[in-house]
Parts: C-alpha cells; sequence; structure tokens
C-alpha cells in the first residue's frame, strides 16, 4: 500500500513542480535583452530558404561571405558537384529514434544530398545499434566502428551530431576516431559536452527518492522526458574531451536553448557561436537557416566560416545565452530541491493514505515513443 501510495502523491507535487519550470520559462524568455538587441542589429534580414541551391548562399543580411579568396571559395553552381563522394554521418540526441525518418535532420539532409553528398544516420544499421537511453561508451564505440567501415568507401567522412549526439561523438573521438579514419570535419548543435546540469539533478532526485519508486520520473514522463536512463546518468558525469587532432570543429547553440545551456555546452580549444535563430533553442536550432548554412559551408569549405554578424548581435546572442543559463540553474536548484522534500514527505503514513485514495486518477507516463 505504502510503496504505491508514496510516487502517487510525490507525483502530483512534482508534477506541479515540472508545470512550475514551464511556466518560468515562458516568463523568461520573452523578456530578453538580446531579443530587443537582435532585432535592433538585424531587423528585416532575408532568411535563406531550407530548400536553397548547392551553391550555399546564407542569409545577406546575417553570414555574408567576407572572406579572402581561398582554394575553396569557388563552390559549383550546380546541383551535381564534381568532388569526389564524401559522406555525413548524423548522431541524433537523447530520446531520438535512430531511423531516417524521424524528422530530426530533414532539413540538413535536404541541403547535403542536393550538395551531392551521401547522408547516413547513426543507429540505422544494426551491425552498430544506437540507443539513445542506454550508455553512451557502447553508442560511441559503435559509431567509431561505422565510421572505419564506411570511410573506404569516401574520400571524406563529416560528422553532425545533436544535443547528446555530441556526447557520442566525443566519446568515439577519445575511442580512437580521428583524422586517421578519414575524418574531415565534426560539427555539433547544442551538445552538453561538459555534462547536464539538469542531469545532475535528475540523478540527486532518484537517489533520494528511492530509485525507480521515483516519482519525479513519473511526473517527467507525462511531458514526454524519461529522467531514469542510462543515458542520463553518464550525462551527469560527462566532461569535455579534448579536440581531435587534424579534425576541423565548430559547435553551435541556439541563445534560447534551456535544455543545454552555455555551463552544459563549454568545449575548451573548439570554435563556438551562439545564435538568435529559434524561439525554442534546443530543437529549434535543427531548422535554423543559420546553423544550417554554417553547418553546410564548413563540410563543404572544409574550413569554419567567418562569423559575419555585427559585433552588436554577438554580444546580444552571448548575454541572452548568459542570462537563460543563469535563470534555468536556479530553477533547476530550486525544483530539484523541491523534489526531493516531496519525496521524503510522501514516505509518511497520511501521505501515504491521500496518495492511495487520489491514485486512479493519475494514469502512469510513458517513454516517448518512434514514428
Amino acid at each position: 500500500m505504502r510503496m504505491r501510495a508514496f510516487p502517487l502523491l510525490s507525483a502530483v507535487l512534482s508534477a506541479v513542480l515540472s508545470a512550475g519550470l514551464s511556466l518560468g520559462l515562458s516568463l523568461i524568455l520573452p523578456f530578453l535583452p538580446a531579443a530587443a538587441l537582435v532585432a535592433s542589429a538585424d531587423e528585416g534580414s532575408p532568411v535563406a530558404p531550407a530548400t536553397a541551391s548547392p551553391r550555399i548562399r546564407p542569409p545577406m543580411g546575417v553570414l555574408r561571405h567576407v572572406d579572402a579568396p581561398t582554394i575553396f571559395a569557388s563552390v559549383p553552381s550546380t546541383a551535381a558537384p564534381t568532388r569526389s563522394k564524401e559522406l555525413v554521418v548524423l548522431v541524433g540526441g537523447y530520446q531520438s529514434c535512430a531511423c531516417p525518418d524521424d524528422g530530426t535532420f530533414s532539413v540538413l539532409t535536404t541541403r547535403l544530398t542536393a550538395a551531392g553528398f551521401d547522408v547516413v544516420r547513426f543507429g540505422t544499421d544494426p551491425r552498430f545499434p544506437y540507443d539513445t537511453y542506454g550508455l553512451i561508451e557502447p553508442s560511441a564505440v559503435n559509431l567509431r566502428d561505422e565510421i572505419r567501415s564506411l570511410s573506404g568507401q569516401y574520400e571524406a567522412v563529416h560528422l553532425v551530431a545533436h544535443s547528446m549526439g555530441g556526447v557520442v561523438a566525443d566519446h568515439a573521438f577519445a575511442n580512437g576516431l580521428g583524422r586517421s579514419d578519414g575524418v574531415v570535419s565534426y560539427v555539433s548543435w547544442s551538445a552538453p559536452h561538459s555534462g547536464s546540469d539538469a542531469a545532475r539533478a535528475m540523478a540527486l532526485t532518484r537517489s533520494v527518492s528511492g530509485g525507480s519508486a521515483d516519482p519525479f520520473r513519473e511526473s517527467l514522463l507525462w511531458f514526454n522526458l524519461e529522467s531514469h536512463s542510462d543515458a542520463v546518468r553518464d550525462l551527469a558525469l560527462t566532461h569535455a574531451v579534448a579536440p581531435p587532432p587534424g579534425v576541423l570543429r565548430l559547435d553551435l547553440r541556439e541563445a534560447t536553448d534551456v535544455l543545454v545551456t552555455e555551463r552544459d555546452a563549454h568545449d575548451p580549444g573548439v570554435t563556438s557561436r551562439v545564435l538568435t535563430g529559434a524561439v525554442e533553442g534546443h530543437g529549434g536550432i535543427l531548422t535554423d537557416p543559420q546553423a544550417i548554412d554554417q553547418t553546410v559551408r564548413t563540410i563543404t569549405e572544409r574550413r569554419v566560416p567567418p562569423d559575419e554578424r555585427s559585433h552588436l548581435l554577438t554580444l546580444a546572442a552571448a548575454e541572452g545565452s548568459r542570462r537563460i543559463g543563469g535563470a534555468i540553474l536556479t530553477l533547476i536548484c530550486v525544483i530539484a530541491f523541491a523534489a526531493c522534500f516531496a519525496s521524503i514527505v510522501g514516505r509518511t503514513p497520511v501521505a501515504a493514505r491521500l496518495a492511495d485514495t487520489l491514485g486512479t486518477f493519475f494514469p502512469r507516463g510513458k517513454r516517448r515513443p518512434c514514428p
């Protein structure tokens, strides 16, 4: 009776706390000073369509190419480049489906295939599985091995990873993947290279509340977020990995990303840029024309393209990111403390009986299914 009751009452309390996080974020984002600065610095800039031609032209008001001519400056304007075949490997994030049709990289894939690249989604080959809820290390080894199995067929291999996929890629490089395997470039989007503060809070809450009986997990599942998994525990312990020698690196993230903050994304020695093209930053980067353009240019030109935004726009993006990061860290601490307190209170006999009475009104949450 009490084992069933404890999660039920605490689930109610935790659901309120989780809703508080969503409400808090909705109140924070509209008032970011960065939004006003960005608007004044870049008002009226055209946005490149997702189906842009393979010439890889950036948005004229934000990312105009002003470099001096180089051997890579002239990109063929036809739909079929004359270069030898190159491969781009895409690595999805936490809770993504290791399948080609979940839509995660659809915009980027369209651009890359139009430019003549072969594109592979990591995890679709059953010989090299990718469990996005599982331990990071086995997935990293599988990523390394899949690239090695394919690299001999291509002139070059490029990696693009989103969210936790960036951590998987980092560990693949730590396990020996490198320039000798044909990897030329690696671009990460919203990757928690230094681990996740949210994952650390989830691990703490689970420890206090007693593991699998954690009501905090139940409440987060209602929001399609699984807090109890091997991947979350690994993300709580992850630290930045040294950049691989000889491999071009670029980190991109949005100023409005509330899941991967500036602290989480810290990656010493790597060129990092904060973008302002998405209202919801973590998933929005997947369709942000700025992120798509900089990624494709990095792959096509084999160099990190210059940041052609105004100084004011760059400062606004960085300041907005810092403010959101500080607010999110505060909310994480408050909610983690409240969830732990609710778990302790939920163990009392009175709370257990009350939760048992209310239990039939609250369905159990489930992990988000693949399409």
